[in-house]
């Protein structure tokens, strides 16, 4: 058998490169985050001084802001998730 060197290239280095879709979904995750810090911090203070006497509003506005807090983690949660697949 004829000894014959085989051409082997060398290891290439994996460099991960984000998709286009992930990408767009991180600004909009920012975006949204930009923007419910926005309403949070201009109106939360005004709605609070105005329930403060009525235990409905406040318990209203208590869930308003939760649920733009989970809505919010979970965007991001899904956004995260995507990038490992």
């Amino acid at each position: 058998m004829p000894n014959i060197p085989r051409i082997v290239s060398a290891p290439v280095e994996y460099i991960p490169v984000l998709s286009t879709r992930f990408a767009r979904r991180v600004a909009v995750c920012v975006l949204v985050s930009v923007l419910d810090v926005a309403v949070i911090a201009t109106f939360g203070p005004a709605l609070y001084q105005v329930s403060i006497g009525h235990s409905f509003w406040l318990a209203g506005l208590a869930m308003l802001f939760a649920t733009m807090f989970f809505t919010l983690v979970h965007a991001w949660f899904q956004t995260l998730r995507g990038r490992f697949r």
